[in-house]
């Protein structure tokens, strides 16, 4: 299954990241949640839905598309901590929605982040997981455009770290 991939990917993009960094056995759960929480808003910055003072409009797809998978990326590291890879699976993606709405799933995933640090159980990592893959359906991908623009950022963190990032 190409979830399982996806967990599998990450998972070796984040041992070669704690070789690299040395900071193999150090638990970076923490911040690991953090950074997941900066992707999330990133990504909101650039859908741009809670900016109701501004008439510009939502940044180019492809923009939101890796700003979506950079989330990506911390989500499944997240699951890979908690050890969710045979548990997680993806259900049907959500349906494209108004501003309004996706200002709404945004702070119900937020929601979902606080659960997850307070309690860092199966049940809330995919209360989340769900949140945030039914997110990229919301924003009109499909599944299949977000793994292969995981799979492209993915190659680019490799090389990032090759070079001192």
């Amino acid at each position: 299954m190409e979830l399982k991939m996806l967990f599998k990917r990450q998972q070796e993009l984040d041992s070669f990241i704690e070789t690299e960094q040395n900071i193999n056995g150090k638990d970076v759960f923490q911040e690991k949640l953090l950074a997941f929480i900066v992707e999330t808003g990133e990504l909101a910055n650039e859908v741009r839905c809670f900016k109701f003072w501004s008439s510009r409009p939502p940044s180019d797809d492809q923009v939101i598309l890796e700003e979506y998978v950079d989330g990506l990326h911390f989500l499944l590291s997240l699951g890979n901590a908690l050890e969710q890879q045979e548990e997680t699976e993806l259900t049907e993606l959500g349906e494209i929605l108004s501003p309004e709405a996706l200002t709404e799933a945004f702070l119900e995933l937020y929601g979902y982040v606080s659960l997850l640090r307070m309690e860092p159980s199966t049940e809330s990592y995919q209360h989340l997981f769900q949140a945030y893959t039914a997110l990229a359906g919301h924003l009109g991908y499909e599944w299949q455009e977000v793994t292969e623009a995981y799979k492209a950022k993915h190659q680019e963190n490799y090389e990032r770290q090759q070079r001192g990032y």
